[in-house]
This record gives structure tokens, C-alpha cells and sequence, in this order.
């Protein structure tokens, strides 16, 4: 019965109050009864009130007949009582259309492409029904757009409404006054220790450019994403006025205060590939004034514990031109071999137009162990299994993602990384390694979200050398052709060198080719299910054989990101098999 009331009261035009139910009887469309409803206002809830609400029920239904065209529409109150109701018979009779419509713009705005592109997407034309409300947004939308542009003089020297033969039609009046637009002055900074040169490269217009509120909050991102700053508040000084040279400009002043000295951060996680994950982070903010600072992060899991640091280094712009300095060590666990290594990097990260560059040369050693025979095994950081290279290399990398960060809409991720040796230039041996990766989203329609990757790569090497495990390919785990555990599709080889005992051992491969398409239906804001098929495979040249893999999945959106289980059926020639995937993070 409770869902049956709320459901008439829903979809009906009554409203009730513990002592007054009002009624709207006419052939009103929904958005006429709910303006109405606005204007008449809150419901009574006592005798004084509801003898007020009932006496300006007419004239405030009028007033919100009015604001939608409506002046000769007719009105009849009825009042009952035991219990009391209001019922509002209402006939709208025909509405009033707007004859001339007069908008224009005086000052420097007249000739502003961007005023001229508002006037000719307005809204409101000869013929339409007046509305009141298109006409107000048509007032804000000159007034908006001018605080945006700098015109901060700027007016509204004549808006009305001119109702005329009978309420029949009506004329529209709008002057607006601009003023002069005002440029930007001088960028003012608080005392902070910190280069000046640092501070401006981070202002994102030049002085005596056009004020527009675009470039000053990018100012105030900015200044936010070198995460130097506990607060940055930047505000409007006030306006210098130099009417005999026709120079108008605002100053801005920006307030600074420092971040914590140190940060730290503290994280957990599972996935099926690399099991449950701890992860301590420790920044460094600002170390200097010349904008140094740096991060180490050390992530423990059972499959491949790593520790990072980073070295930054500000050369221009400090989030978009960098000299860092990294050093990696990392343990590895791949299905039949063990691998630790360390490497020293230095390179230059450059950030434009939503592309991130990476030129970089590092220092890499790597000892690993094959799982072979049990008898006699090589050893770990032994010589035959020991290999250092010097690797310059580029990386270069772009996202865009419409949306939430944790679950975008729409987006498009492209990686892509060459990078090599040389034996004569102080490697072991030499290699060329060039490696792609690609993720794509769109929504299909609402509920209805399509996620597709794919990755490609290859590597030029003699065959008679050996190259560390860290740089030849693998597939096969959550985030590649799932179905099959973790980095389990390679290249093999035989685990010992007696054939009645020897057994297949994945070692990587050369080539890799790894495609996947998901389809997603959300069934609540917070649940999705998916179904999905990967392929591919990882192999030395000449020597590839794809394998495929199809299933179904259930998605958890939490506000860490999505935690997924999925069901994979992976099929290899004769070797079939399911298995359960589960990991926690967004597609991009």
C-alpha cells in the first residue's frame, strides 16, 4: 500500500500536507504543473499558514503560468474542507508568441568572436512561445561570458519583456554594454622559497595578454600539480584603469603556503597474477629551491617484490620538463625461472599536449635461474646466467579519458617504448626491443560500455645470445590473454638435457601479439557484468601459435576502482581449461 501511494502521488498532479491537499485539474503538461508547484511553494503545515498558502495560490499560479507564455490562461479556486483541499482548474487558452526580438552588444565585446558565436546560438527566435526562463538564461549567459572574457566594467543597459496586442505576442529588449576588456597585469607571488625563474614557468599567459578565467585557473593547477604547495589561493587584485591610453589590466596575486616536509603513503591489493601486494610510498616534496624532490616506493608481493627511487630534477617547466634519476631492484617469479635485477636510469621526461616523452639511458644487470635439473642447477648470479647491458631507449605515452578517472566513459591510452644495445658500446650483447600498447573505451549507449586493448611488440637479437628474462616478452595473466596463468605462454625449452626426462619450460619469446575485446552491461551504478575473449600468444620468429580464451565476468565499482572476478576459458590446441582472474584497478 506504501508503494502504491507513492507511486499515484508520483505520477499525479496532487500534493499533499498533513492538513491541505493541493490539486491542479486542466490539461497541463508536466512541465506546467511542476513550475506551478515551484511557485505555490512549500505545503502548509499549520491553520495560519495554510490560510496564507490558500489566498496567494492564484495570483502565484498565475505568475508561474506567466513565466511560460502563459497570459491568458484562466484560473478558478476551489476550496473544500473536512478534509481541506485546494483545487486549481486551469485553462491555458493560447499561449503568448514573441514578435521582435532585439539583442545587442555595445563596447569591445561587439566584435569578440566568442560574443558573436553566443548571439547566434541564442535560444529564443520569432515565433517561439515566450518563456521567461530562456530570456533570463540569455541575461546570464552575456553576463557569465563577460566575467569569463575580462570585461569586468561590462552591463546590462536595457532588458525587458514588451507585452502587447492582448497578450498575443511580445518583444524582447536586450542592450548590453561590454565596457573595455582588460588584459593581465603582473603575476604578484607571496615570499616562498623558491627560484622566481621556477614560479613564472608555471604562468600560463604573458602580461598584456587578454584576461580569460581558462588561463587563471590553469595558473592555479599549475601550480597544485607540482604538489610543492600545502595550498595555492590565487585572486584578483584590483583593477588598474588607464582610460587616456585605452589600457586596461588586473593584476593577479597568489598566496602560497608549503606541503608537508614528507609524505607517506600506504597501500594493499590482490590479483591472481602477482597475489596479494604491500605497498609503502615515501615523497619528498620539495627538498631545495630549485624544485628537487623525490619518491621511493618499495611493493612486496610473493611473485615479485620491487623498490623504486626517483631523483627529480626541475630543468624548465616542474611537471613538464624533468631530469630524473631512477634506480629499480626487482625480483621476478616467471612459471619456470627466477630473475633479479637492477638497474640505474637517467633520463629527460618532457610533458606537451597531453603527451608524455621519456629519452632516458640506463644501466641494467640481471642474474636468473632456470627451474632444470634438480641435480645439478645453475646458481643464482652465477656467470653463465648473468648479463649487463647500457639500454638508451624512448618512451612516449599519451591518455585521454572522458569521465570518471576510476571508470571513464570513453578513452584512449597509447604506449609505445624502443629501446636497445650494442656489444661494442659496453653491453653483453646487443638487441633492438621495440614494444606498443593500446587500450580503448567508449559506451555504446548508456549501460552499455565496450573495453578493447591490444600489444604488439618485437626484438632483433642473435639467436646464440641470451637475453635477460625482464626484456623478452611474455603473455598470459589478468591484464593479457586470461585463461592462462600468469606470463605462462613463451617460447620453450627443454628442462634438461636427458629427453626421457625433459619437460617444456617457458624462457619468453620475440614476438608478441596480444588482442582483447570486452563488452560490459552496468546493472547498478556500483555493478557490471562482462563478456570477453582474448587472444594471442609470444614466441621466437617463425615459431608463432596463437591461443584463445572466452568467458564472463562480475565487476565491483569501488571507490579504489573496479574489482573484478572473471571466468576464462582458455584454449591451447587439445589443452582446455577455466580459470578465475581477480584484480582491482580502471581500464586506464
Amino acid at each position: 500500500m506504501l508503494v502504491v501511494s507513492f507511486l499515484f502521488l508520483f505520477f499525479t498532479n496532487v500534493a499533499l500536507a498533513s492538513n491541505l491537499k493541493v490539486t491542479l485539474d486542466g490539461e497541463l503538461s508536466k512541465a506546467v504543473e511542476k513550475n506551478i508547484h515551484s511557485y505555490l511553494g512549500t505545503l502548509p503545515t499549520s491553520d495560519l499558514e495554510r490560510s496564507a498558502f490558500i489566498y496567494s495560490a492564484k495570483d502565484n499560479a498565475f505568475k508561474a503560468l506567466n513565466s511560460l507564455g502563459y497570459y491568458q490562461a484562466d484560473i478558478r479556486v476551489v476550496v473544500e474542507k473536512d478534509p481541506w483541499k485546494l483545487i486549481l482548474i486551469i485553462t491555458l487558452n493560447e499561449p503568448t508568441l514573441l514578435d521582435n526580438i532585439n539583442i545587442n552588444i555595445t563596447g569591445a565585446a561587439q566584435n569578440d568572436p566568442v560574443f558573436i558565436a553566443l548571439l547566434n546560438d541564442i535560444d529564443i527566435h520569432h515565433g517561439d512561445k515566450l518563456h521567461h526562463g530562456k530570456y533570463e538564461t540569455v541575461k546570464s549567459d552575456l553576463l557569465s561570458l563577460a566575467l569569463q572574457r575580462g570585461y569586468f566594467d561590462g552591463s546590462l543597459v536595457d532588458s525587458n519583456i514588451t507585452i502587447k496586442q492582448g497578450y498575443h505576442y511580445a518583444n524582447i529588449t536586450i542592450t548590453y554594454n561590454s565596457g573595455p576588456r582588460y588584459r593581465f597585469g603582473e603575476v604578484n607571488f607571496n615570499d616562498f622559497d623558491l627560484k622566481p625563474q621556477l614560479l613564472t614557468s608555471m604562468i600560463p599567459f604573458k602580461k598584456g595578454d587578454f584576461y580569460n578565467t581558462h588561463d587563471f585557473h590553469k595558473l592555479q593547477q599549475q601550480l597544485q600539480s607540482t604538489q610543492y604547495f600545502g595550498n595555492v589561493q590565487a585572486v584578483p587584485a584590483q583593477k588598474i584603469e588607464d582610460k587616456v591610453n585605452d589600457n586596461y589590466s588586473i593584476p593577479i596575486n597568489v598566496t602560497l603556503t608549503p606541503a608537508k616536509s614528507h609524505q607517506f603513503d600506504f597501500g594493499v591489493g590482490y590479483a591472481t597474477d602477482t597475489k596479494f601486494r604491500l605497498s609503502v610510498g615515501w615523497r619528498t616534496p620539495l627538498i631545495n629551491k630549485y624544485g628537487h624532490f623525490q619518491e621511493t616506493k618499495i611493493e612486496y608481493s610473493p611473485k615479485n617484490p620491487t623498490g623504486n627511487f626517483i631523483y627529480s630534477i626541475p630543468l624548465g617547466h616542474p611537471t613538464e620538463d624533468l631530469l630524473q634519476v631512477k634506480v629499480t631492484v626487482e625480483n621476478d617469479e616467471y612459471p619456470d625461472l627466477k630473475s633479479k635485477f637492477y638497474s640505474a636510469q637517467i633520463g629527460r621526461v618532457l610533458s606537451k599536449d597531453n603527451w608524455n616523452r621519456q629519452f632516458y639511458t640506463r644501466l641494467h644487470q640481471e642474474a636468473w635461474r632456470y627451474n632444470l635439473d634438480e641435480v645439478e642447477p645453475n646458481i643464482d648470479w652465477s656467470k653463465e646466467d648473468n648479463v649487463q647491458y647500457i639500454i638508451p631507449g624512448i618512451i612516449w605515452s599519451r591518455t585521454i579519458r572522458g569521465g570518471s578517472a576510476l571508470d571513464p566513459s570513453s578513452g584512449f591510452r597509447q604506449i609505445y617504448n624502443i629501446e636497445g644495445a650494442h656489444l661494442k658500446a659496453g653491453s653483453d650483447n646487443s638487441f633492438f626491443r621495440i614494444h606498443g600498447r593500446w587500450n580503448y573505451i567508449t559506451t555504446l549507449k548508456p549501460k552499455h560500455r565496450l573495453v578493447t586493448r591490444a600489444e604488439l611488440g618485437a626484438i632483433y637479437i642473435d639467436r646464440d645470445a641470451e637475453l635477460a628474462p625482464s626484456l623478452r616478452f611474455y603473455a598470459g595473466g589478468d591484464q593479457s590473454i586470461r585463461g592462462f596463468a600468469y606470463q605462462s605462454i613463451g617460447s620453450t625449452v627443454p628442462s634438461s638435457s636427458d629427453p626421457e626426462n625433459s619437460v617444456q619450460v617457458v624462457v619468453g619469446g620475440t614476438r608478441l601479439m596480444v588482442a582483447s575485446i570486452e563488452y560490459q552491461y552496468y546493472l547498478t551504478n556500483k555493478w557490471r557484468m562482462a563478456l570477453f575473449s582474448d587472444g594471442g600468444s609470444v614466441a621466437n620468429k617463425g615459431e608463432f601459435n596463437p591461443v584463445y580464451s572466452f568467458g564472463t565476468g562480475l565487476h565491483y565499482l569501488s571507490p579504489v576502482g573496479a574489482v573484478k572476478f572473471d571466468f576464462a576459458y582458455g584454449i591451447d590446441d587439445d589443452e582446455k581449461g577455466w580459470r578465475v582472474h581477480i584484480s582491482l584497478g580502471a581500464e586506464l
